[in-house]
């Protein structure tokens, strides 16, 4: 049986395919209520449509809701199948090397791919565990962004005890899992849809970041997606790694 090309998954085509899957990955047990934690949650809908695409509303307090509401999503009129396209390629390096063929592939201005990257990149900051779960490009700023004495850890096989020593001075949070809701159709590989899958279990729960109106002037110590955010997340980065620097 030839495999299709991971691309060519509905999600990356289809909004409603993607808000499904943004559903499952958020609530693997069923939906939530964001407010009282309820499964009694049911699907707004109707012959006029008139409500938003995926609204949802809580039985017991009444409350409406999408799987976007207190994520990086929240707010954005990017449609969500150009979303996950978007972190698709960014954390699968070989697929698009620049932000320019990102932008290119999604049919997007190179302005509003900058600011995707700023939200993607904010939530990974907050991730604590093993930095070998998602791409390249993810993997690689999780890695500097953390204290040098994470970077190298002693071999295991040549010396155990020392290994445990260390990481019991360095612990690492939890992992992201893969659920396998982007490669439960038959036909498509999973090594770039499971660390796509990561990554958006990662960022549906993650805070909103609000971002900047205009973008601030890049300095050597900036990365190109923080001229983005606001300006405590860019003094965060910056004392960071003025304090990498006064360790070494």
């Amino acid at each position: 049986m030839s495999r299709k090309h991971p691309l060519q998954h509905s999600v990356f085509h289809d909004d409603a395919a993607a808000r499904k899957a943004l559903e499952d990955l958020r609530w693997p047990d069923g939906c939530r209520c964001l407010s009282c934690a309820s499964v009694n949650v049911e699907k707004v809908g109707g012959i006029k449509l008139t409500h938003r695409d995926g609204l949802l509303r809580c039985k017991d307090c009444r409350r409406q809701f999408t799987v976007t509401v207190g994520t990086v999503f929240h707010r954005s009129k990017v449609p969500l199948s150009k979303w996950l396209l978007v972190v698709h390629l960014e954390n699968n390096a070989g697929l698009a090397k620049d932000t320019q063929a990102i932008a290119q592939a999604a049919e997007l201005s190179h302005k509003t791919v900058q600011k995707m990257r700023a939200r993607i990149y904010a939530a990974l900051i907050t991730y604590k565990g093993p930095n070998t779960v998602f791409g390249g490009r993810p993997t690689g700023y999780v890695w500097d962004q953390r204290p040098k004495s994470y970077r190298k850890p002693p071999e295991y096989k040549k010396n155990p005890g020392r290994y445990f020593a260390w990481r019991r001075r360095n612990p690492l949070g939890d992992t992201v899992e893969a659920l396998g809701v982007l490669t439960a159709s038959a036909g498509y590989a999973r090594g770039g849809l499971n660390r796509t899958e990561r990554l958006l279990r990662l960022l549906v729960s993650t805070d909103p970041v609000k971002l900047a109106e205009t973008p601030e002037r890049r300095g050597k110590a900036n990365p190109s997606h923080t001229r983005w955010l606001p300006k405590q997340e860019e003094t965060k980065g910056i004392e960071l790694r003025r304090v990498r620097a006064s360790r070494t």
